[in-house]
């Protein structure tokens, strides 16, 4: 090898910065925060050790720590705060106070991930379960505009008769306002 080769710089042509899409990691566009792009493994060991804990009985304070560690370290995991809103659902006891919590944990979700479908989608379905219908229909609607591959929950057939009863309701609606207008042009 000659001696001057040595000394050529060699030129590198970098490729365009691609963005990685890790499945089940929507990415919106936005900058994340430097440590949610650094350690995607310890995320998952969180999320890990705090189902371990979810799944334990009497690990219920822990459990919930374990999902805020996991979450607030790692605000862009959405499974972390799916996990930890059905956790929220399962372990309260009264009725009403375990939706608020789910709800609770949801916004607070979103609040820091506002086109995860997941979470849109979580909320969407909890909903549904405690019969707010309208609130369901369109966040579920929502979730497919942000992900068109949760389009399969539209066509469960609950999603579908709340679907059809908010219609009903806006054809109701719009037939009671043509009478009311109708009424007061008389």
């Amino acid at each position: 090898m000659k001696r001057w080769s040595l000394l050529k710089p060699k030129i590198v042509v970098a490729a365009p910065q691609r963005r990685l899409r890790l499945p089940g990691h929507q990415f919106l566009g936005s900058r994340r925060p430097a440590f949610t792009r650094e350690a995607p493994g310890r995320g998952n060991l969180l999320y890990t050790q705090a189902l371990q804990l979810a799944r334990q009985q009497d690990q219920e304070a822990a459990a919930r720590t374990a999902f805020e560690i996991c979450c607030t370290t790692h605000p862009d995991h959405t499974k972390a705060w799916v996990s930890w809103a059905q956790f929220e659902k399962r372990v309260k006891k009264d009725q009403q106070e375990r939706f608020h919590s789910c709800r609770q944990v949801l916004q607070q979700g979103l609040s820091i991930n506002r086109t995860s479908a997941a979470l849109i989608q979580a909320w969407g379905l909890m909903e549904l379960q405690k019969g707010n219908i309208v609130a369901a229909v369109l966040l579920l609607e929502r979730s497919v505009q942000f992900e068109p591959r949760n389009r399969p929950v539209l066509k469960w057939r609950a999603v579908q008769l709340a679907q059809q009863a908010l219609l009903d309701r806006r054809r109701k609606t719009s037939a009671l306002t043509a009478q009311i207008k109708a009424q007061l042009t008389l």
